[in-house]
């Protein structure tokens, strides 16, 4: 009988880490972020307003950001409610060159309503490569009638 010698175990874990180390610096990126190894950073704020279609504004309307592809209850990058101006204001720190607001009114005859918005983030730190800046949208609402 003969035997069949195999590699050394070792030699062959050695060369599938280094595989897998290659392909991990050759991944691309999508063409709005820079090339880096990680999770880049920054900041956004969005603002807006909600109202009906008759103009009055509408307090107490659940506004969140989240990714376009996310359900809106699941992950959210912020939440808050509108005030009694039918105005909202959302702040964080995150990166996403999409993001999603969703607006939930308190009134249930109401439709609720959700836009994508394209992010620019601007004034990146060049001492940080990491943080690609701060991103500003305004997001406003009016909202329709589900009796139409």
């Amino acid at each position: 009988m003969r035997l069949i010698k195999r590699p050394n175990s070792s030699l062959l874990t050695s060369i599938c880490s280094l595989l897998l180390s290659l392909l991990g610096f050759s991944c691309s990126s999508p063409e709005d972020v820079p090339d880096m190894y990680g999770q880049p950073v920054g900041d956004f704020e969005i603002k807006g307003a909600v109202t009906d279609e008759a103009g009055s504004v509408i307090s107490n309307a659940e506004i969140r950001v989240t990714y376009p592809e996310a359900p809106s209850g699941i992950y959210r990058f912020g939440e808050t409610k509108t005030n009694s101006e039918g105005s909202y204001e959302i702040k964080g720190y995150e990166y996403a060159p999409k993001m999603k607001v969703v607006c939930i009114p308190e009134n249930s005859d109401l439709q609720p309503d959700s836009v994508i918005v394209n992010m620019e983030y601007k004034d990146r730190d060049k001492h940080d490569s990491w943080n690609l800046g701060h991103a500003e949208a305004t997001v406003d609402f009016s909202l329709k009638s589900k009796k139409e």
